[in-house]
């Protein structure tokens, strides 16, 4: 096993009032690793160090796992762990999730017989001080705790982020907050006794998948964003699979003082500093409604910035939370942008990336040479929808041995590790479907045979709740293959759909 131990030394400022990340350029190359001949082994292992950090998150210039490896960062403060593929860490754009503490563990496990894997750490983000945006109502900062599971915090811009009712279930935030590459934390635990920010563990932080992304944040009214999240690499579900919630959205009601505005988000705090960027709520009067613009008495603070804006009687959301402006005469208000918005509208009726609701499919992943000297190729016809039915999504494999049995087998995640001499691609754990014969021509041995399997019907069964509108699946072949050694089995490429409504 190659160990390198990393220690970074540069000095960090003594607690901050308000913990935010700032990236320190760090590099180190632990060059090509060759893997183990036999059993599954460590092979890079090195620990990221920065004294007095509350958390780190690392980047990296370069990540190559060959032949299944994976990259494994566990925190030294509190053990949580992430374990990226080769699959996810490209989701992730070669970062890795927040950690709380000063020190990390980094490690790679290797495959046996496999190509050499290689890592570059690029640099390290640990907190520094920022001043707090105040945009607090009345003379007194009237915000609770509170445990909204719809409602998720942005990082490393530290926004608020919420989760809506749709066909995928997008998330829904301000504009001004999503750039570069943002993370987002759900089920986030109050802040240290220091007010410093501690994270949730790395199975409760997803990546945005940028395709998805469509947002302006040219004024106030016109301040808004849209996207959707990769599933986790280590539990394999979506924000939306985990929380199981989500706001319903409605337009903005017609201005009545009498009715009263929510606003639940992730705002500087330090009185007590446990509540610092921890989920708090408030509730306060309607104050105007002009065009886009939505206006409220709510208490709020910088990093609420991307909240919902609850009208009270329905709990409905109606607005994104953007700008402060209430003042200790209640004679200013806060401000965000009505979600019936033409633009807003118009994202969200045009989904991309991981929100498709149309339904699509493409292929990835590297098919195994068959006995016959084939390539088993995977597609579909049809489009993946909740609404269709039996024969409307048919997932299947052409250029393969005649008259042999095979089965189609699904996940919530991709994969890419070396199995039975061909690539398995979807991620354990998989759900097997029924035997399915080939068929193809009667004499002989050739690569006449097509395995089909007809997904549309599973869909439109129910009886996976997995297969619901805008989830993600990842699908693969396994045939027997008598003909082949030492293993009598054979794979096919690998099909990624998402399902429409």
């Amino acid at each position: 096993m190659k160990l390198t131990h990393c220690l970074l030394l540069f000095a960090l400022a003594s607690p901050p009032a308000v913990a935010q990340s700032v990236e320190h350029a760090y590099v180190f190359d632990s060059g090509f690793v060759p893997a183990p001949s036999a059993g599954a082994t460590i092979t890079i292992g090195f620990v990221v160090d920065v004294p007095g950090a509350t958390s780190l998150r690392l980047r990296f210039s370069d990540v190559e796992l060959a032949g299944g490896a994976q990259l494994r960062i566990v925190s030294l403060a509190d053990g949580a762990k992430q374990t990226h593929t080769q699959f996810t860490a490209r989701q992730w754009n070669n970062t890795s999730a927040y950690f709380n503490g000063d020190a990390v563990w980094v490690e790679v496990l290797a495959q046996p017989s496999t190509d050499p894997s290689r890592v570059r750490l690029e640099s390290v983000s640990a907190g520094v001080a920022v001043p707090p945006s105040p945009s607090q109502c009345g003379t007194s900062d009237d915000r609770a705790l509170s445990s909204d599971p719809r409602v998720g915090r942005l990082q490393p811009s530290i926004c608020t982020a919420f989760l809506v009712e749709h066909c995928s279930h997008p998330l829904m935030t301000a504009g001004h907050c999503v750039g570069g590459f943002n993370i987002v934390e759900f089920n986030v635990p109050i802040s240290s006794s220091g007010g410093n920010l501690i994270h949730p563990p790395p199975s409760d932080q997803y990546a945005i998948d940028p395709l998805s992304l469509r947002s302006s944040a040219t004024a106030i009214g016109s301040d808004w964003a849209i996207f959707g999240c990769f599933a986790n690499p280590d539990t394999g579900k979506t924000p939306y699979e985990a929380q199981l919630v989500a706001f319903t959205r409605q337009a903005p009601p017609a201005f009545d003082p009498s009715l009263t505005m929510r606003v639940t988000g992730y705002g500087y705090d330090l009185s007590p500093p446990e509540r610092n960027f921890s989920q708090q709520t408030h509730a306060g009067p309607y104050f105007s409604l002009s065009g886009n613009v939505v206006r409220y008495q709510a208490d709020t603070m910088g990093g609420n910035s991307g909240s919902p804006v609850i009208l009270e009687s329905t709990g409905a959301v109606i607005a994104i939370h953007t700008n402060g402006g209430c003042d200790a005469l209640l004679t200013g208000s806060n401000a965000g942008t009505s979600l019936s918005s033409g633009s807003v509208l118009g994202a969200l009726s045009t989904p991309q990336g991981v929100l498709s609701c149309t339904g699509t499919w493409s292929t990835y992943c590297t098919a195994q040479v068959n006995s016959q000297g084939c390539t088993p190729a995977i597609s579909a016809l049809g489009t993946p929808k909740a609404s269709l039915g039996a024969g409307s999504f048919t997932i299947r494999a052409t250029n393969v041995l005649n008259q042999q049995n095979g089965i189609l087998f699904y996940g919530i995640n991709g994969e890419n590790i070396s199995f039975q001499g061909g690539t398995l691609c979807v991620r354990s754990p998989l759900t097997r479907t029924g035997i399915t014969n080939s068929g193809g021509s009667t004499g002989g041995t050739d690569c006449s045979g097509v395995i089909s399997y007809d997904m549309g019907a599973r869909i439109a069964s129910g009886v996976d709740p997995r297969l619901h509108a805008g989830a993600t699946l990842f699908a693969q072949f396994w045939q027997r293959d008598g003909f082949a050694a030492p293993f009598t089995t054979n794979l096919t490429d690998a099909i990624r759909f998402t399902i429409g409504n």
